[in-house]
């Protein structure tokens, strides 16, 4: 894949529409939770949980496409864990929003909710800001520096 520009950016491609579709998703169940567009019902935007998990397998898959690639270059960045740890607490209260509001509805105006939103909306921003720094912030460690 390293030597294809074509199968690179094809996978880059991916991993951003993909990102795309997630984060938006994402922000507008949180932003509705917030209390932003109050005459949306919360149910309905139930419908586009299975759209979110589609495009969630598909940033595994083309993320693990694009870590093989340059795998060093990933693996020696502390960016790069900031990137993954704030991608899981986000799909993780993704979930927790998908099982409390949906599949079994309760009421969304509580404060600790609003909070987890709040939280949400800041987990994917640093998604995607650490995502855009991987290409500028790389510093491939070696073996053969220490020695």
């Amino acid at each position: 894949m390293r030597e294809s520009g074509f199968a690179f950016f094809s996978a880059l491609t991916v991993h951003s529409l993909a990102m795309a579709f997630v984060v938006g998703i994402n922000f507008a169940i949180a932003l509705r939770l917030i209390g932003f567009a109050p005459r949306i019902e919360i149910a309905a935007l139930s419908r586009f949980y299975s759209l979110h998990w589609y495009a969630a397998a598909f940033i595994f898959i083309s993320g693990m496409a694009l870590l093989l690639a340059y795998p060093a270059k990933a693996l020696t960045n502390p960016v790069f864990y900031l990137k993954v740890a704030a991608l899981t607490l986000g799909l993780l209260i993704s979930r927790h929003f998908q099982a409390t509001f949906f599949d079994k509805p309760k009421v969304t105006n509580d404060r600790q909710t609003i909070n987890l939103a709040y939280v949400s909306v800041l987990l994917w921003v640093v998604t995607l800001t650490a995502g855009r720094f991987l290409a500028y912030t790389h510093n491939t460690l070696l073996a053969s520096r220490y020695f």
